[in-house]
């Protein structure tokens, strides 16, 4: 049997989420707005024999991944449908603990970095970001620094000649002596 009589020819139709919504034998119409429940959908559609190419148009999926979704689905059931990155950790970065962590640094410029990171539970790259928009990221060094010394005797520039002489300032060639 050569390939062409293995693929798969389907009639191309346009699908219309809101249409399978209303539809009793849809999963959709169970009202729930449900990853899984919508991965399952498209492996109902493509059984009723729409095309994959119409399925990931209207679920906005690229073809490639329902075939690989689709066969997950054969080989471990629907529980490899279930995104495995549910679960991660909430967002830390919020105002309320931005607050706490510049304050922190203010009151204290010695800390580091990682020192913050662990009590406001951030990741250290986080809180050094953080600190660097703010421009309190070298805070201890601002404050160890020893001001500049101010000279009361303030120096007036240089005739163009004396600066010739030293080496510095170049004259035009037109007041230049040729040689």
């Amino acid at each position: 049997m050569s390939d062409a009589t293995l693929r798969r020819c389907s009639e191309r139709r346009t699908i219309d989420l809101e249409q399978l919504k209303s539809d009793p034998a849809s999963l959709l119409s169970l009202g729930l707005d449900d990853p899984v429940l919508r991965k399952l959908e498209t492996y109902r559609l493509y059984q009723a024999g729409y095309a994959a190419e119409d399925i990931a148009l209207a679920f906005g999926f690229a073809r490639p991944y329902l075939y690989e979704l689709w066969a997950a689905l054969k080989s471990g059931g629907v529980k490899a449908l279930v995104d495995k990155r549910w679960g991660s950790a909430p967002r830390t970065r919020t105002p309320e603990r931005e607050a706490h962590v510049l304050r922190a640094k203010a009151l204290n410029p010695q800390r580091s970095d990682a020192d913050l990171a662990a009590e406001f539970q951030m990741d250290r790259s986080t809180v050094y970001d953080l600190l660097k928009e703010h421009e309190l990221q070298d805070l201890h060094r601002v404050l160890t620094a020893t001001p500049p010394t101010s000279d009361p005797t303030p120096t007036a520039p240089a005739s163009p000649e004396a600066e010739a002489e030293k080496g510095g300032a170049r004259s035009s060639r037109a007041t230049r002596p040729c040689s």
